[in-house]
C-alpha cells in the first residue's frame, strides 16, 4: 500500500507542480500579497504549500534507501532547544511559538530537497527555474533604477539622499541584494555545467545581468559576503586564483562608481557616529546587553531583535541574525546554531569535492558558494528572517547533499 501511495505522489504532476510552486516563493508571495490582498490567502498559501510537501516528503522517507547525513544531530539539537523555550516561556506562549515558528519551520524545506529531488536532471529543472526566477528579480531591479523608482524610505544614509537602490519584488534592497548573492553564482555554474549551447550561453548573459543588479541594490553586507564566499571557493578550486579574487574586488571598489561610494561612505564619521547610536553597532550591543541578563538562554525566542519581537514586545531589529540568536536564546543557542551550520557547510563541501571530475562539481560549487554567502550575509542582516529566503536556503542544502545519491558520469541536457 505505502508503495504504491509513494509510487503515485512521485508522479511529476502532484510532487513537481507543488515544488515549482515552492520555488516561486518569492515572486508568488508578493503577487497574492498585493494584487490578490485576500487576509488568509495572501498570509497563509506558503504554509499550506510547505504543508503539502512535508506530507509528500513523509510518504517518500518511508521507502526510502537515503539515509539522513549527520547534520540531523545539531538540527535536532538545536530543535529541541526552541521546544524547550516554548515550554519555560509559557507566560508568553503565543510569542514563543511563533517566535519559534519563525526560527525552524522552514528548515522542513531541508528535507523537501534532500528526499524529493530524486537525480541529477530533477536538480537541473529545479535549479534552472529558481535561477531564472533570480535573473527576472534582477532585471526588475535594474528596471527600477533606470526608470529612477523612489526607494523606501529607510534604506538610505543621510548622506546619501536621492540614491536609487534596487529592491524589486522583495522589497528590500538588502534581501534583494543576498537574494542575488545567492544566484549569482548558481547562474555562473550552471554555465561551465550545461551541455546545451542555448542554455550555457544564456547563463553567460544571466550572471553579469544579476551581478549589475546585485551592485545596484547598494547592499554593501550581500557584496561584502560574496566576495568572501568567492575567495573561498577559489582556494578550494586552487590557491594561486586567491590574488586572481583579490585583484578583481579591488578593481571593482576602485572603478565602479556605486560601490567605491558606498563603501568609502562605510568609513565616514556620519556613519560611524549614526550607527554607534541607533545603528547596527548599537543594536549588536544591545543584543549582547540582553544576553547577559540570562547568558545561558537569553531573553526568550521570539522576545528580541526579530520580526515577532517587534509585534510583541516593540523591540527593534538586531540587523544580525546571530546577535539576534544570541540575545533570543544564549550562549547554548547559538552554540547550537554555530554548530549547526558548520554541519551542514563542512558536509556540502564533501559533497561538493566529491563531484571532482564531473560536470556537476561546477554546479555544485556555484550552491556552495551562492549559499556560504547567504550565511555571511546573516552576520550583518536578518535574513533568515525572510521566509523565502529561508525556505531558499533549507532546500538548496538538501538537494546539495542529496547529490551523494545521484550517479556520477549521468547524462544531463
Amino acid at each position: 500500500m505505502n508503495n504504491r501511495f509513494g509510487s503515485l505522489l512521485r508522479l511529476p504532476f502532484l510532487t513537481g507542480t507543488w515544488l515549482y510552486l515552492f520555488l516561486a516563493f518569492p515572486l508568488l508571495d508578493y503577487l497574492l500579497r498585493n494584487w490578490l490582498p485576500v487576509p488568509v490567502i495572501s498570509s497563509l498559501w506558503d504554509e499550506g504549500v510547505l504543508a503539502v510537501l512535508v506530507v509528500i516528503t513523509l510518504f517518500q522517507m518511508l521507502g526510502s534507501e537515503r539515509e539522513l547525513p549527520a547534520v540531523k544531530v545539531p538540527m535536532l539539537a538545536f530543535v529541541l532547544l526552541g521546544v524547550a523555550h516554548i515550554v519555560i516561556d509559557l507566560p508568553y506562549f503565543a510569542a514563543g511559538l511563533e517566535g519559534f515558528r519563525a526560527v525552524f519551520q522552514y528548515m522542513l524545506a531541508f528535507f523537501i530537497g534532500f528526499y524529493l529531488v530524486k537525480n541529477e536532471q530533477d536538480a537541473l529543472s529545479y535549479l534552472r527555474f529558481i535561477a531564472l526566477l533570480g535573473t527576472l528579480a534582477a532585471l526588475v531591479g535594474i528596471a527600477q533604477v533606470a526608470l529612477g523608482v523612489e526607494t523606501p524610505a529607510g534604506w538610505t544614509d543621510a548622506s546619501e539622499q536621492g540614491l536609487t537602490r534596487a529592491f524589486s519584488f522583495v522589497v528590500s534592497p538588502n534581501v534583494l541584494g543576498s537574494y542575488l548573492a545567492l544566484i549569482a553564482p548558481l547562474c555562473f555554474g550552471l554555465f561551465l555545467y550545461e551541455r546545451e549551447k542555448l542554455w550555457k550561453w544564456g547563463w553567460l548573459v544571466c550572471t553579469p545581468v544579476v551581478l549589475v543588479a546585485l551592485v545596484f541594490t547598494g547592499s554593501r553586507g550581500a557584496w561584502l559576503a560574496l566576495f568572501a564566499a568567492i575567495l573561498i571557493y577559489l582556494v578550494a578550486i586552487d590557491r594561486r586564483l586567491l590574488i586572481a579574487g583579490i585583484i578583481g574586488a579591488a578593481g571593482a571598489v576602485a572603478f565602479v562608481s556605486p560601490i567605491r561610494s558606498r563603501m568609502l561612505n562605510l568609513f565616514s564619521a556620519e556613519y560611524l557616529e549614526k550607527s554607534s547610536n541607533d545603528g547596527r553597532i548599537a543594536r549588536w550591543l544591545g543584543a549582547y546587553e540582553q544576553m547577559s541578563y540570562e547568558p545561558l538562554f537569553g531573553k526568550g525566542i521570539g522576545h528580541y531583535g526579530g520580526a515577532v519581537a517587534d509585534r510583541y514586545f516593540g523591540t527593534n531589529y538586531v540587523d544580525s541574525y546571530y546577535f539576534k540568536t544570541l540575545a533570543e536564546m544564549g550562549l547554548t543557542g547559538i552554540v547550537l546554531f554555530l554548530w549547526l551550520m558548520l554541519s551542514v557547510s563542512r558536509l556540502m563541501y564533501a559533497v561538493w569535492q566529491q563531484w571532482k571530475g564531473q560536470p556537476g562539481y561546477y554546479l555544485l560549487g556555484g550552491l556552495f558558494t551562492g549559499l556560504l554567502a547567504v550565511l555571511l550575509h546573516n552576520g550583518v542582516e536578518n535574513i533568515f528572517e525572510v521566509p523565502f529566503m529561508n525556505s531558499y536556503f533549507w532546500f538548496l542544502c538538501g538537494l546539495v547533499l542529496a547529490f551523494r545519491f545521484f550517479k556520477k558520469g549521468g547524462s544531463h541536457a
